[in-house]
């Protein structure tokens, strides 16, 4: 039976092949056109999956804001993709027959040596997204237009093949995504049976304390902090996410090991919840 799963759209993006590469042929993937609403889908789907951050432009704020206010939903695992921007073409197509590069605005930038050195003479043009821009390559009659894409759009669109894998200018560019259930009884394809890792979500009692003490009251490995303004409160009250994993020696006590610390993190005064056991 496969189950319902909501991804940033739209579909062809490396949101959807990241969750297509999890999932496989188990899902049915339903297109959100924000984070929020790919994080509220949860209502009603099995599955949600969002960008967590990039290695090189960081943390998805947009994704943080939504786990800031998230109430339906755990994160139960998550995937890592490397992003390999392909030149796309209607098949049959050379390179000397490109003279127009189409794609988001950002794929382009990131593409830019690649068309600087081998197709000097072509124009570029945005389009709303990597998707966008092969559906449109796939609907042309001429040869003459190339898209920068994900490799999945080739499955998705008619008549289309990879001409150059792998443009992009910078080769570790990898983003890492959160799969989250609905609830916390399901379990995704492909999940551990033992979590090695948890998002701890602290709301601090009050404005001005003590970051260091918090994570001593923690006690248990941080692998990394994200922060973001807690919504409707005073003026910079901060939400923390704390991403914390277990040590390799008792990996069968982590549950309760975090449950623990979100206890003590409550014992001195301050909001914790656990929102993800991956």
């Amino acid at each position: 039976m496969k189950v319902d799963v909501g991804v940033l759209g739209p579909l062809g993006t490396y949101t959807h092949q990241a969750t297509h590469e999890y999932f496989q042929a188990s899902a049915i993937y339903n297109e959100r056109q924000t984070i929020a609403a790919t994080l509220e889908s949860l209502e009603t789907l099995d599955y949600a999956v969002v960008p967590r951050e990039n290695s090189i432009f960081g943390s998805v704020v947009e994704t943080f804001d939504g786990l800031r206010v998230l109430k339906q939903g755990l994160i139960q695992g998550e995937v890592v993709l490397k992003i390999q921007h392909c030149l796309v073409v209607k098949k049959g197509a050379k390179i000397s027959d490109i003279d127009c590069v189409i794609s988001h605005e950002q794929a382009l930038g990131q593409c830019r040596r690649f068309i600087s050195e081998h197709l000097p003479s072509a124009t570029t043009s945005k389009t709303t997204s990597t998707a966008a821009a092969a559906e449109t390559v796939s609907k042309l009659q001429k040869l003459n237009v190339a898209a920068i894409c994900s490799k999945i759009c080739i499955t998705m669109f008619e008549d289309l093949e990879i001409l150059v894998d792998g443009i992009q200018d910078e080769d570790i560019n990898y983003t890492r995504f959160f799969i989250l259930g609905k609830d916390s009884e399901g379990r995704p394809p492909f999940k551990s049976l033992r979590p090695t890792h948890a998002l701890i979500r602290v709301t601090p009692s009050k404005m001005c304390f003590d970051l260091a003490e918090l994570l001593k009251i923690v006690d248990l490995s941080v692998k990394r902090i994200d922060r973001r303004p807690a919504p409707a409160s005073d003026p910079f009250l901060d939400i923390y996410f704390l991403e914390v994993v277990s040590s390799p020696h008792n990996p069968s006590e982590w549950p309760e090991q975090v449950s623990h610390s979100i206890l003590r993190i409550r014992n001195n005064g301050h909001f914790a919840e656990s929102i993800g056991l991956w």
